[in-house]
């Protein structure tokens, strides 16, 4: 199950991203030569340019948002904490085109943002975790009469251990070992011995520091890295992804899942193990499709809604989609979208003529 969430995970990559995305991170073809030697501080620099023209020609070749007309209204904004900082960059910015729109904040948390659309559908809910065939089918059960959910940015993620761990990579398997709760069919990691380390770390326990319930993240972990099953209890459970990391770095046997953009000075990511070869979790080895482990950041709306809302709902998530709103999605420690994954979720809306 855990290596169907890499295939999955990967097919996502390639559906989002697309394999010519990073075209300008290579140079052109030139007549056979000798290769130079780069030393490996001067490789690191090339490939961490590479990085950023390859995020520059995808930002460029978005779309800048542009007023369709005068938008008045209000909608409340709910869920994901991770997506926190992103959407409030996004409300302030979308009412500089649109000072008559007032954008509230509603309940924290995925589980609370769909809950509360589903009892209210001028809620706009936000998930850091896909949603399921159920869950859509819930909504529609109440008053959320045809809920659509669209991604909006990208999160990689990266198992976190402290800096002084000495475990040097993890493979899918030993990943469900350890959040998956002990069973009698699977194993079950519950000290780092369990993951191959040795000498004297190897009788410590291994030490989980997570989110709440309510929270979109332990629900990916939950349905992607646990197979569905339930999880191992936490050490200790945060509030928020930062203050998840800032756990681990100062618990020696501490471990966490989390985004890039969550990394601190005191905890290190660990490679991870795929067919047969350890991948770092770097914002490089994502772009260029070698490192799969992501998972997809998502605005949740009733499209009923979008009919007799003054054309809100359809330019807060234009603006969302735009330049501009990917350029915040970036500043947040996130990635964007490709054009074309971008055009197809705003014809899915309300058809071509929505851009």
């Amino acid at each position: 199950m855990l290596r169907c969430m890499f295939l999955v995970i990967v097919g996502m990559v390639a559906w989002v991203h697309g394999p010519t995305d990073l075209a300008c991170a290579q140079e052109p073809a030139r007549a056979p030569e000798p290769a130079p030697v780069q030393e490996p501080a001067r490789a690191q620099e090339t490939e961490s340019n590479n990085q950023h023209l390859a995020l520059m020609h995808l930002i460029e070749s978005l779309e800048p948002y542009h007023p369709k007309g005068e938008i008045r209204g209000t909608a409340i904004i709910s869920g994901s904490t991770t997506m926190q900082s992103m959407a409030r960059s996004w409300s302030e910015r979308f009412r500089k085109f649109h000072p008559e729109v007032v954008l509230t904040k509603g309940k924290d948390g995925t589980e609370n943002a769909l809950q509360e659309i589903s009892e209210n559908p001028a809620v706009i809910a936000g998930a850091s975790r896909p949603l399921t065939e159920a869950e859509l089918t819930a909504l529609k059960s109440k008053n959320c009469k045809e809920p659509i959910s669209l991604i909006v940015a990208l999160d990689p993620l990266a198992l976190y251990v402290h800096i002084d761990n000495p475990i040097n990579s993890i493979t899918p398997e030993q990943l469900e070992a350890i959040f998956r709760a002990p069973s009698t069919d699977k194993p079950h990691a519950a000290k780092w011995g369990d993951l191959g380390v040795k000498g004297a770390w190897a009788d410590q326990p291994i030490r989980i520091h997570s989110r709440s319930d309510i929270s979109g993240t332990t629900g990916f972990i939950k349905q992607w890295v646990a197979a569905g099953s339930e999880l191992a209890k936490s050490a200790q459970v945060h509030e928020t992804n930062h203050d998840v990391t800032k756990g681990v770095g100062s618990d020696p046997y501490g471990v966490a899942l989390s985004g890039f953009g969550e990394a601190n000075p005191k905890v290190r990511a660990v490679p991870l193990v795929l067919n047969g070869s350890a991948v770092e979790a770097t914002e490089a080895n994502f772009l260029a499709g070698r490192y799969p482990f992501v998972r997809p950041l998502i605005l949740i709306i009733d499209k009923e809604a979008t009919k007799t809302d003054g054309g809100l709902r359809e330019g807060i998530l234009r603006y969302v989609l735009s330049r501009d709103g990917q350029l915040e999605a970036i500043r947040a420690g996130f990635f964007p979208l490709d054009p074309a994954f971008i055009r197809k979720q705003l014809d899915g809306i309300s058809g071509p003529q929505v851009r």
